[in-house]
Parts: structure tokens; sequence; C-alpha cells
């Protein structure tokens, strides 16, 4: 070997360790953020109790029904537990009584088979279940296109040593969008990119807090139902067409029934509502006829079981309630279910205990009204 080829070869090693030094002080920064805004931590560390003011909202994971299941059994062991999927997200601390210890698992539940593997598996039975039973389950081409079931669901998940990958390009993807605010990620002490960015995840009592909506309501993807209108337009995300409920669901509930009795936990469950103007379009569309037939059909399942009752919101047109009270076409705020937990409390004397006094219902509605929360214009 020449001395012009020991050069070369001495002057490609120079470029490629630069290179290397590059790559790994790239990879190296990403990794740092991720760690600190708590992306890459284990599951099990994401498992104990938030502070009052602390928001759990991972960016990259989705590990919602696994985290609900997991705090409510080995962290906060309710004695009032909300369950059920995003529609009963928006239950509130502040509603149910302090002699009582609450937590909302609202995202646990995407399928209503999940509803009897959920309490099967919690180790301590809170004393009630306040659980929505979402319209969709009952939709024959709802279940066949959207729905699966797994009984592994709320395993603890195992570290994939493949996400690393994934995770770095989304940062830089999403840093040079500028949907990475680094002074966020190493001040903020919340977990999860999208909890420190945008303000959006799961509070301390398991609720969901969406930030970015209540500071710009009108630059949200459903502001004035847009996105809701659309799927009802084209029958698909959740609001596919159908005129008969699928009558082999109603075992499937009664297996959750069954299951509450047994361990003697109180069940109180209620279809949720749609925005007033929702409603009325997916009523003139004339294609919605199963979602009438819910009821009827599992009323008098609940009526054969001691201490569970249902309730059905799914119309709340004469109620009062406002649509820009509606975080979209779909989810209604606090106060919304406030009014629901009100009614339910009125017609069913033996639910006093577990929530607050109506002069303090009263004061929570006035706390949100002030706030002049408004999220849409209708």
């Amino acid at each position: 070997m020449n001395k012009k080829e020991r050069y070369d070869i001495r002057r490609f090693g120079a470029r490629l360790g630069v290179f290397l030094m590059l790559v790994s002080a790239i990879i190296g920064f990403s990794v740092i953020c991720l760690y600190k805004a708590g992306e890459l931590c284990s599951f099990s560390s994401y498992i104990h109790p938030l502070q009052q003011d602390q928001l759990f909202g991972l960016g990259y994971s989705y590990y919602d029904k696994t985290y609900k299941f997991h705090m409510t059994d080995e962290v906060e062991r309710p004695e009032v537990l909300a369950l059920g999927s995003s529609r009963i997200m928006q239950v509130k601390r502040s509603v149910v009584s302090p002699d009582y210890s609450f937590y909302n698992a609202g995202g646990a539940i995407q399928n209503v088979r999940e509803l009897a593997l959920f309490v099967s598996k919690l180790h301590d039975s809170p004393q009630l279940i306040l659980v929505n039973i979402d319209q969709w389950w009952f939709n024959r081409a709802y279940i066949d296109e959207d729905q699966t079931f797994s009984p592994s669901v709320y395993d603890e998940p195992e570290w994939d040593a493949s996400k690393l990958g994934r995770c770095v390009c989304d940062f830089y993807t999403d840093l040079v969008k500028g949907k990475i605010n680094l002074i966020k990620v190493f001040s903020s002490h919340h977990i999860g990119l999208n909890a420190i960015c945008n303000e959006n995840g799961f509070a301390a009592d398991g609720s969901r807090y969406q930030g970015d909506m209540i500071l710009a309501p009108e630059v949200q993807e459903d502001y004035n139902f847009k996105n809701v209108l659309g799927r009802i337009r084209d029958g698909n995300q959740r609001f596919q067409y159908g005129d008969q409920a699928d009558s082999s669901m109603v075992s499937v509930v009664d297996d959750f029934l069954n299951q509450c009795v047994a361990r003697k936990i109180k069940v109180v469950a209620f279809l949720p509502p749609f925005a007033p103007f929702v409603y009325q379009r997916m009523q003139e569309t004339g294609k919605y006829g199963y979602m009438s037939k819910i009821f009827d059909m599992l009323r008098p399942l609940f009526d054969r079981h001691e201490g569970c009752s249902l309730y059905d919101f799914t119309d709340v047109t004469d109620t009062g309630a406002h649509n820009y009270d509606f975080d979209d076409g779909f989810h209604g705020s606090e106060i919304i279910y406030n009014g629901m937990i009100r009614q339910m409390v009125h017609q069913d004397s033996t639910l006093v205990p577990f929530f607050v006094s109506e002069p303090e219902m009263d004061r929570l509605d006035s706390v949100y009204i002030s706030k002049n929360i408004r999220y849409h214009s209708l």
C-alpha cells in the first residue's frame, strides 16, 4: 500500500468518524428528549398516582386501555368507578362524594366484550360502576368493520426495541413541523409529548383534559361538528348506517352484569348523548333506526339484575343541553355529564350517597359556566 492509498484510507476513516459522531449526536439528542418527555419509559413506570395538576398523554404510544386498567387495579382501587369508552371521560372527581374514592377508567373499553373482561380481572370490587354503553356497539355494520377483541388486551405490554427507531423519526418530523416545544420538554412535569406540548391527557382522577381545545376550539377538527357531519354523510367511523340493533350483544352485556352482581357491584349504565344538532342530522337521514331500539332491547336485562339500572341519554334535545357544551358531535362536556348524573340521582335515591349534593352540583355548574367555555358557535 503506497502513501497515497494510506492517506485516502485515513481521510475516509476520519470522514466516517465525523459522520458516525453526527448520527450518534442526532440520535442521542432525540433519545434524551424522548426519555425526558416520558416516551421511552417502561410501561410499569407509568403506573403511579399523578400529581394533582399533572397529565399523562403519550404522543408515540397507545397504552390507554392497559394504562387505565392497571391504574384502576393497582393504584386507585376506587369505590366509584367510571368505566367505558372516551364517552365517559368527562366525569370528574368533583361530582363524586368525598366519602368515596373515585377513578375514571374511560378509554379502557372499546368493545362491549371488554366490559366483563375488565371486571373479571380486577382484584378489588368497586361499590358502584358508572358505565357508558355506546350505541354503535349494537350496529352490525360497525362490529364487522371496526370491532376487534383480544383476551390479552389488559396485559402489560413488553418493550419493543423497534419502537426506538420509530420514535426518533417521529420526533424529528414533529420537531421540524413545529409541533414540539423543546423548552416545554425540559421544563414540564407532564408525562408524554401530547400532554407536554398540547396539554392533552388523563388527569389525576383519570378524566380527560384537552387543553388545546379549550384554548382554541375554532381550529379543532370537529369545530361546529364538521368532522362528524362528514361521517354521517359517508356512513363511516362509528356512524355506519343500520336499521336493526344486533340482539346477539345482549348476552355480552348480560355477562358483564353477571360479573358485577356476583361481586356485589352496583351498575348504573347509560346510552351516551349526541350534540342536539348532530342527533337531528342523524334522524333526518333515516338511516340510524337501530339506535332507537337499543334501550328497549336492554332494559329487561337490567330489570332482571338487582342493583343495575339503565338510562337513555341518546337524545338530550329536550333537556336544555346546548351544542356549544359538547366537546364534539358525540362527546359531551363536563356540564353535560353533571346534568346526566343529576337526572339519574333524581330518579334513583340509592345513588344519593355516591354524589355531591344538589347545591354543590349547582356550584360546579356555575364554575363551569363562569369559564365561558363554548366549543362551537351553533
